[in-house]
């Protein structure tokens, strides 16, 4: 029998063979899943791990910032010139407010704020507290607290006072609503005052409000340290009062005063107008803002025959004339082309006294030429012109005082500086200078700090000589002169500073400026008393429209004003003086 032959059975299947670069890139693709994965792990776990867990603190903690309390500043007597004084201020977390129109319906009232502008600051939904009201008084804040309004709080925050109200404004300075010190003594000394703040950290509920019997950690703020001041709030009163007088005299724009014991450079008083409330409601306004500078450092202005002392000064410490030495005056006086005159007729022989009352041109620019470029602008250096004088008060201005040393230095411009033009000094420049006179000869520099006290220790601030630009003996001749000056019974106009049973030595000088609000007369005294043992020496300076009264004879009658009362402030009586009336 023949058989069928077997079949041959059918080959196996083979199954599909992906390509090898497929199979890399999904590895690659995994690979880079994992590694992205394990990259935001990282992230979040090791990166910023210090940040979540600071997240989660303040999820289950609230932190409160404890502010310190702003250190006083003190007159030089220990009464107080600012202050700060802890307020309750209202905040409102608007997350929390779900029906803002009734919230403001009940505070208004309480605040005297209107309803709608209250309305539309609680409906502006955020994260951070909103500020609604800041330094609210005992009753308001315990109104606020009645309410019971879900998402008010109240928090302590410190205000500035000033229980002197606006005397000595610009010196004090303003400070900012962060509690630093943006203007004055509170600029210049905020590290001392402001001290460090302090922090409450105390578990909260889900509402966010401290379990009163959670745990919590009190960090206690640094109060400010207190300035003591060499500042005399009787004879910053009395100089601003006057101030004010010669305003309302004369219709002045601007006006400053100076006044500083010249044994020891310690500044008695700095007044100045216009100026400003340093609580008042407009202080962070443009206008006011503009009054922050004080002007007795940081503006510097033409002084006029003034300055002139310098110039004697200097003329009498060289040897190059005494008080009878004389001159003819003809009238005028010519140098490389510039000629100086006088007003009036030629007054023929005069001596350097007489040239020191009647501030002669003629005799001032032949003294200045004679005394030559090198020496006068020597004593001028010494007497501190034309470099700031390191007084503690920020903005401090150094003047214009040019110099053989200066391109378009002309040798007029000596001619013009020894009768105190074509250079600018600052009220406080100038009173130093004069203060060296009546000390002897000794230039003291000028401070405002006497001491300071705080947490971390206290510091002294001593009287300090910064050089001696003239002999003592020159000193003595040059007061004798500068109290015929105001003694003088019909010339100059340093004659207006006469105290009657006193005597007083100074110089008066006008000078006239081009402002955007018109020429202005610029009057300076500058002067001190008694002559024969000095208690304070002052500045006066005082900015008016031109064509009005005399303005430097304004000046002299200021000082006179207000040398009268601190005369008898410091208990000093009355003698028979030169030109008493």
């Amino acid at each position: 029998m023949i058989g069928t032959a077997p079949r041959p059975s059918a080959a196996p299947a083979r199954e599909p063979v992906l390509p090898r670069w497929r199979v890399y890139a999904v590895a690659a693709v995994l690979a880079a899943v994992a590694g992205a994965l394990i990259g935001r792990l990282v992230d979040l776990q090791v990166l910023q791990g210090d940040r979540f867990r600071e997240m989660a603190t303040e999820e289950h903690w609230r932190r409160t910032v404890v502010p310190p309390r702003r250190g006083e500043i003190l007159d030089a007597n220990g009464a107080p010139l600012a202050a700060s004084v802890t307020y309750q201020s209202l905040y409102a977390s608007t997350n929390e407010i779900t029906d803002p129109a009734a919230a403001a319906a009940a505070l208004a009232p309480i605040l005297g704020q209107p309803r709608d502008a209250l309305a539309a600051l609680l409906a502006r939904k955020q994260s951070a507290p909103v500020l609604v009201q800041r330094w609210l008084s005992n009753e308001a804040a315990s109104a606020v607290e009645k309410l019971g309004q879900p998402g008010l709080f109240l928090q302590f925050e410190p205000r500035r006072v000033y229980p002197q109200g606006t005397l000595a404004a610009q010196v004090l300075g303003v400070v900012g609503v962060d509690n630093n010190g943006l203007s004055g003594l509170e600029l210049q000394y905020n590290a001392d005052l402001a001290g460090k703040p302090g922090a409450l950290v105390a578990e909260r509920d889900s509402a966010g409000d401290a379990i009163a019997l959670g745990a919590r950690r009190y960090t206690p703020p640094v109060d400010g340290a207190t300035l003591q001041l060499t500042l005399d709030r009787y004879v910053e009163w009395v100089a601003e009062r006057a101030l004010e007088d010669a305003f309302d005299r004369q219709h002045a724009r601007r006006g400053t005063v100076v006044i500083l014991d010249p044994r020891t450079g310690g500044i008695l008083a700095m007044a100045a107008r216009p100026s400003f409330q340093p609580d008042g409601p407009d202080l962070y306004s443009p206008a006011t803002i503009a009054l922050y500078p004080i002007p007795a450092v940081a503006r510097a202005d033409e002084p006029g025959t003034a300055l002139s002392f310098v110039t004697m000064a200097a003329a009498l410490d060289t040897g190059l004339v005494g008080p009878a030495t004389s001159i003819e005056n003809g009238g005028a006086f010519s140098y490389y082309g510039e000629t100086f005159r006088d007003d009036g007729p030629p007054p023929g022989r005069e001596t350097m006294a007489r040239v020191l009352t009647s501030g002669s041109r003629v005799g001032l620019a032949w003294l200045g030429t004679r005394l030559g470029a090198a020496a006068f602008y020597r004593y001028a250096a010494a007497f501190g012109l034309g470099q700031p004088t390191g007084v503690d008060l920020p903005g401090e201005v150094a003047g214009a005082f040019r110099t053989v040393a200066d391109a378009d230095w002309f040798p007029t411009d000596l001619a013009h500086a020894a009768l105190g033009t074509g250079v600018t000094v600052t009220p406080l420049q100038l009173a130093a200078a004069m203060g060296a006179v009546a000390h002897g000869g000794a230039l003291m520099r000028p401070y405002l700090v006497r001491a300071v006290a705080g947490p971390a220790g206290s510091r002294v601030y001593y009287p300090t000589v910064v050089g001696h630009p003239v002999r003592p003996e020159t000193a003595a001749a040059l007061t004798a002169m500068l109290v015929a000056a105001v003694s003088s019974p019909a010339e100059g106009s340093a004659r207006f500073a006469r105290v009657p049973g006193y005597p007083v030595a100074g110089l008066a000088g006008q000078t006239r400026a081009a402002t955007p609000d018109g020429d202005l007369s610029i009057g300076t005294f500058v002067g001190f008393a008694p002559a024969d043992d000095p208690r304070f020496v002052g500045v006066v300076q005082i900015a008016a429209p031109a064509g009005g009264e005399p303005t430097d004879a304004l000046a002299a009658a200021t000082f006179a004003a207000i040398a009268r009362p601190l005369l008898a402030y410091a208990r000093i009586p009355p003698a028979a003086a030169p030109g008493g009336t």
